[in-house]
């Protein structure tokens, strides 16, 4: 994310808050040498000290990772004089144009500039969730709530407005422990900025968090911005095909007559997705993370495939697949 970003802004200084709660000092170190090389691009390290309260949230939520919450009070801890900031999610986004223009979006009095969680729906406009509850929303209406009315892979957030209404995470953990003990629901950081403000955002133009896997003819038609590996899609850092690989599994899909097919109880995959993990992996292989990844990336990739018996080395008499004993790359 950070040399898709840097490289998408060439002529731009670019100041890159790095929020935590414990890092490994040998990462930090790595991380700091690698934002060296990058010479538009200034690090900025921020450790928020009251980490427990992030445990807390990770353990209401039902959702591993506190630090997913950070971003909810990055106005307690920014200058003062900084009245708006990009939130970009590190590890499933990448940069492919110029951000400055989300930067700039209004928030005509909102929290946040942000798209919509769900491309290919209506946007669900509510009120804050404990507020729906008590005018009678139905449980489902709540429920997908919970689930985020809009996304966070990448949000502008009001830095100003926040301060100036006194919103900290108290706020969230009062909500966060209705939604849990009062409710029953999980949540994660989009679906308790939802719980806790309802639809108090600004809507953006979809191409600023470009979530492929939602595949309608609109969404094959923009220039994305910020492509977000999210929804029910493999990773990118867990699914690196070959060129033999994805065309071993364009011809099976055209020849049992889809467009998406399932790979796992929970992800799809499609001919669709090839390109935007191709673009991830040219610009991971920049990067000093790529020779850690790849091979398990790879390996990941190929125990996918033997489970779904495609293999691209060999094919049966009939035309049929079958799995080969070794992975093939």
């Amino acid at each position: 994310m950070l040399l898709s970003l840097s490289e998408a802004h060439p002529h731009d200084e670019i100041r890159f808050w790095l929020f935590y709660l414990s890092f490994p000092p040998a990462k930090l170190v790595e991380l700091e040498k690698f934002c060296t090389r990058l010479p538009n691009l200034r690090l900025h390290l921020v450790q928020v000290p009251d980490r427990q309260n992030f445990v807390r949230l990770s353990q209401l939520g039902g959702r591993p990772y506190g630090a997913r919450f950070l971003w909810l009070v990055a106005h307690l801890h920014l200058p003062a004089d900084m009245k708006r900031i990009i939130f970009l999610d590190p590890l499933d986004t990448l940069v492919t144009d110029d951000l400055v223009p989300f930067l700039h979006h209004p928030f005509a009095g909102n929290y946040v500039v942000a798209c919509r969680e769900i491309p290919s729906r209506p946007p669900l406009i509510t009120a804050p969730a404990r507020t729906a509850h008590a005018r009678g929303a139905s449980a489902a209406k709540i429920l997908r709530v919970s689930k985020g009315v809009l996304n966070s892979g990448a949000i502008v957030i009001n830095l100003e407005r926040l301060r100036r209404d006194g919103i900290g995470i108290s706020h969230y953990l009062e909500v966060g422990q209705w939604a849990r003990e009062q409710m029953g629901l999980s949540f994660g950081d989009q679906g308790l900025f939802s719980l806790t403000h309802g639809s108090h955002y600004m809507q953006a133009h979809d191409r600023y968090n470009l979530r492929f896997f939602d595949h309608t003819t609109r969404l094959r038609k923009l220039c994305p911005a910020v492509i977000h590996f999210a929804g029910n899609i493999p990773k990118p850092a867990t699914l690196r095909l070959s060129s033999a690989q994805e065309q071993q599994i364009s011809n099976h899909m055209a020849k049992i007559g889809k467009s998406v097919m399932r790979i796992t109880p929970r992800q799809i995959i499609s001919p669709a997705f090839f390109p935007y993990y191709r673009r991830w992996w040219e610009v991971c292989a920049r990067t000093p993370c790529h020779a850690r990844i790849a091979p398990l990336a790879e390996a990941k990739t190929s125990e996918m495939l033997a489970n779904l018996n495609l293999d691209p080395g060999r094919h049966s008499q009939d035309g049929g697949m079958v799995v080969r004993g070794a992975a093939v790359r």
